[in-house]
């Protein structure tokens, strides 16, 4: 005898047969029963379905709230004010049903956060979009209908870590690598401006090793160069923002120093009072065996040279800043280190220059140089910021002995050996990097 699963046409005659004989069944409890149980079905269905309905709109409204946060946080970036941003936010909504003050939906601007890992932070946008639903299948378990929400928090992001940026824009060659030179920049990034074809231009047997490279322009090499990265190289990347164009020259009078000069062998130390710079005017040399200690402060390079040359010594450890300018308008300090001189330099981590260990003034001619070279030896822990004059680093000149440098110049050449790192954790320095919107939350 065959199975009833194995023959489906007895099966299914048997199950009409059955079918029929309910329908027959003249005390009619049968009919409700299956009348009931054919509701219940019915129900659970029609449930289902109003649960898929709550879930698709979830996510449209997930959408909303996403397309909305972004466009505000961009307009955030380009200064719109908090009632601009709303508006912003609100229209994007609308394009996806979701019209603020209209069957009972909101769309809720907070700039900045109110919740999470960016409340507070002035960068980032939150945008909470929020919505009643009227019960139909499930108003027979429930009051009132979910109200469904969705949040989205977009914020200008900095990426990258950088540790070398050139900042000239023009179409020029902004960073040069020659002769036998390797620039070691320890696994952090190079950041090129320029949108000059030759942008970066290597020769001879120069190496430069880097986490990855970022140039507007493009890449020259000859003669057995290479630029080696192991996160890439990028070429026709925009140009990236000064990450210290905020910073102004400290105020300051008179002199404390004129033309200082000191060649001797008798160590000198000199002390800032409290947050009042020091000022060198006409500038500071040091030479021979000269030795000078600088102690925590602001210390003024007020007109001429601040050379260090021959075997002296410049300490300035403990939280110094060296600031390059002119009171004048004109002759503005320049920097040269040479010989087999000693510079460490730490910068201050908090305060008006904080993580800037050497700061030339910014109207600075662009035609002045700067000399990191000729065998000096330099400890500089914080940034080296020369933003509108080319800084030249050769003959074995170099940085070492810090877990963070930085070279933030206007043009930059390298012809020695030279190392940069970027392990700033709580050194004061601020990022180098690009900054774009993205939805963090």
């Amino acid at each position: 005898m065959s199975h009833p699963m194995k023959n489906p046409i007895k099966l299914i005659c048997r199950t009409a047969s059955r079918c029929r004989c309910l329908g027959a069944d003249c005390s009619g409890a049968t009919a409700v029963m299956l009348a009931l149980a054919l509701s219940s079905i019915l129900g659970l269905a029609g449930l289902g379905t109003e649960v898929a309905s709550w879930y698709m709109t979830t996510q449209t409204m997930q959408a909303a709230a996403d397309a909305a946060a972004y466009t505000a946080a961009i307009a955030q970036s380009k200064g719109a004010s908090a009632a601009q941003l709303t508006t912003e936010a609100q229209s994007i909504a609308s394009g996806y049903h979701f019209v603020s003050g209209t069957a009972g939906v909101s769309v809720t601007v907070n700039d900045p956060p109110a919740s999470g890992h960016y409340a507070g932070k002035s960068t980032a946008v939150e945008v909470i979009v929020a919505q009643p639903q009227a019960p139909l299948i499930s108003g027979l378990f429930m009051s009132s209908g979910p109200t469904l929400q969705a949040r989205s928090v977009a914020a200008a992001v900095t990426t990258g870590s950088g540790c070398v940026l050139t900042l000239d824009k023009g179409d020029v060659v902004d960073l040069s690598d020659s002769g036998g030179s390797v620039l070691n920049l320890n696994s952090c990034s190079l950041y090129v401006n320029s949108d000059d074809p030759s942008d970066l231009t290597m020769s001879g047997s120069a190496t430069i090793d880097a986490g990855a490279a970022y140039i507007t322009g493009g890449v020259k090499t000859s003669g057995g160069a290479a630029l080696d990265t192991t996160k890439g190289t990028y070429t026709g990347t925009p140009p990236i923002s000064d990450p210290y164009a905020g910073v102004a020259v400290p105020y300051y009078s008179g002199c404390n120093q004129t033309n200082y000069s000191d060649g001797s062998s008798t160590p000198q130390t000199i002390s800032a009072v409290g947050t009042t710079p020091y000022v060198f005017c006409n500038g500071l040399s040091l030479s021979g065996s000269a030795s000078l200690t600088l102690n925590p402060g602001i210390y003024i390079i007020d007109r001429g040279s601040f050379s260090v040359s021959g075997g002296a010594t410049l300490s300035a450890t403990g939280g110094v800043t060296m600031v390059l300018t002119s009171s004048t308008g004109a002759n503005y300090a320049t920097a040269s280190f040479s010989g087999g001189s000693t510079i460490s330099v730490t910068a201050p981590t908090t305060g008006a220059t904080a993580g800037l260990a050497f700061f030339q003034d910014r109207n600075a001619p662009s035609s002045g140089t700067n000399s990191f070279s000729g065998g000096a030896t330099q400890n500089i822990t914080g940034a080296i910021y020369f933003p509108d004059q080319s800084v030249a680093y050769s003959g074995g000149g170099g940085t070492t002995g810090s877990g963070c440098t930085q070279l933030v110049v206007f043009k930059a050449t390298f012809s020695g050996g030279s190392s940069f790192a970027n392990n700033c954790a709580g050194v004061g320095t601020s990022t180098i990097g690009s900054t774009s919107t993205q939805l963090v939350e």
